[in-house]
């Protein structure tokens, strides 16, 4: 079988991998070593997480072969100088987790993969794809603001983002990967016949605000390019990548997310005048625009808004404190629990995260419910629910028993 010399030229661990799939590294070592054969169970997760079909995965080992030309596609990609160990395994951990919710989905009847593929293509239907990048994501930004009935709103769409792309079937994920550059990513996950687009932002050393874009960034490429590139990868420091995707996905992210007539509403509504903003006036602005302060002053001087001098004297401004003062957006993580999240379900603030040896994950809030439901209702196990949870079965009854009903399935 192929599976030593996938993970090997994936550059992923086996401990790893057999953590992800939950069995001890004898028994996985003895999958790889060909001396037992892989367990009808876990292809399929074995499958859907490496990224290569079930049957390449018990494909017979060539008998000459580099091991660089066996990585799957993603995982060819990964190798990148700029990928380290922990980014790889982040992926691998995201992917899991993209089986499970198909999983979910099959015990639900829902197949919200088959309706992101119609947004998609609804957006692209008929784009002339030889206009200029900026052009196309502005007018793909139009069309998607449509169907999500974004057109008419004249408020930020920050808080809109993430629940509609999940209604849509992309899956949101916002994790911290600490001491990495990469800022954000695209790539498929699920298993074979129900592949969806996963959008990562990192959340270490980021902003709420900086995320929104970075999402929107990261749909473009899943509109745009995940047919033919197997993940988009994006880093600090490349706001000024020209290569066509990364230009049509920047303009889209900024047009979905403040039009001309939405940034003009905002400045009509709060009675501002553009040549004498002050830091609390512009802090506002951001705050009700859900972006960033060069972003806000970007988008106004490229609408005519604000000249030269005006753009870079507001970009001087330091709006922090003030902003803080008028977005719970703006507070730390902590700041942000207690105050606004005080009253939530200790599950919400507190108990989605999951570690598998050294790499954390924070579970999207609708997937654990979703969990919890299907265990009350009987269609999974407590066993089953904590492995879709990727956690044993003492921490899922710990989290959740009280939101579990009695009694409990084995």
């Amino acid at each position: 079988m192929m599976l030593k010399e996938i993970i090997k030229s994936a550059q992923l661990k086996p401990e790893f991998c057999a953590n992800l799939v939950n069995v001890p590294i004898a028994e996985f070592s003895e999958w790889m070593d060909d001396k037992k054969q892989i367990p009808d169970f876990a292809i399929p997760e074995l499958s859907a997480v490496l990224g290569v079909s079930e049957k390449d995965l018990l494909s017979p080992k060539p008998k000459t072969s580099s091991n660089s030309n066996l990585a799957p596609a993603i995982w060819f990609k990964l190798r990148d100088n700029r990928i380290g160990e922990s980014e790889r395994e982040f992926v691998g951990l995201v992917r899991r987790l993209g089986f499970s919710m198909a999983q979910l989905d099959g015990i639900n009847s829902t197949r919200n993969s088959s309706r992101w593929a119609a947004t998609a293509q609804s957006i692209v239907s008929g784009l002339d794809r030889s206009a200029p990048p900026a052009l196309q994501g502005r007018e793909a930004a139009t069309r998607f603001r449509s169907i999500a009935n974004w057109d008419h709103g004249q408020q930020g769409i920050g808080e809109l983002i993430r629940p509609m792309l999940r209604r849509f079937g992309l899956v949101v994920m916002e994790s911290p990967i600490t001491k990495s550059t990469l800022e954000g990513c695209c790539f498929e996950i699920g298993g074979e016949g129900d592949k969806r687009p996963c959008v990562f932002a990192n959340t270490y050393k980021s902003t709420w605000f900086r995320r929104n874009e970075i999402i929107l960034h990261e749909v473009c490429h899943a509109i745009f390019d995940l047919a033919n590139d197997p993940v988009s990868l994006d880093f600090t420091g490349e706001q000024d990548n020209q290569t066509v995707s990364e230009e049509r996905a920047r303009s889209f992210a900024r047009a979905c997310l403040v039009p001309r007539s939405v940034l003009t509403h905002f400045v009509n509504q709060m009675g501002l005048k553009w040549d004498t903003l002050s830091v609390e006036q512009l802090a506002q602005l951001v705050a009700q625009a859900h972006v960033e302060q060069r972003v806000v002053l970007g988008l106004a001087h490229e609408h005519g808004l604000i000249s030269d001098e005006m753009r870079d004297r507001y970009l001087a401004f330091d709006c922090a404190q003030a902003l803080r003062h008028v977005s719970s957006h703006a507070l730390t993580t902590r700041e942000f629990l207690q105050k606004e999240a005080a009253d939530a379900p200790k599950w919400i603030a507190e108990n989605r995260n999951t570690t598998l040896r050294t790499r954390r994950l924070r579970l999207p809030a609708g997937y654990v419910q979703q969990v919890i439901e299907a265990t009350n209702a009987g269609e999974i196990s407590r066993g089953k629910a904590a492995e879709m949870l990727m956690m044993d079965r003492y921490t899922f009854a710990d989290r959740f028993g009280e939101l579990l009903a009695e009694p409990a399935l084995v």
